[in-house]
């Protein structure tokens, strides 16, 4: 009897040769099928609704919804750096948007802090900092 056969008759599993078999639940995973797959744990943060959410700011006047988009943008291309982003770059990008709109700026920080990014690590520290200081100027 073959390998495949008793695996079946033991779990009620079976499988062919270079078969790979999952028992489970399996959400929340990424599954690839399929010969020389290469994966890399990349994530972009979709800043698309904080964009929007800035266009819809009812108490910002159109040169600072300006000024809140660029900063939002120097923000999303150091944020593609991962691990490497500066985070005293960062801070500062934060601090002008905290200024302009602290709502906007709780939206940014949550959308970057995607567990899988590399920058998450960085935000969080920025994050926990900007509390702390605003918790000094209280």
């Amino acid at each position: 009897m073959s390998s495949s056969k008793k695996r079946k008759q033991n779990d009620g599993l079976s499988a062919g040769d270079n078969s790979v078999v999952i028992g489970g639940s399996v959400q929340g995973s990424n599954i690839v099928v399929g010969n020389h797959n290469t994966l890399s744990n990349q994530y972009k943060p979709d800043f698309t609704k904080i964009y929007q959410y800035v266009e819809d700011h009812p108490k910002l006047t159109p040169t600072e919804k300006d000024d809140v988009k660029t900063e939002l943008q120097e923000v999303e291309q150091e944020a593609q750096k991962g691990a490497q982003a500066d985070e005293t770059f960062l801070a500062r990008r934060f601090r002008n948007i905290q200024r302009m709109a602290p709502d906007i700026l709780d939206v940014a920080v949550e959308t970057l802090k995607n567990p899988i990014s590399g920058v998450a690590t960085v935000i969080q520290k920025i994050a926990k900092k900007m509390a702390d200081e605003a918790g000094e100027n209280k």
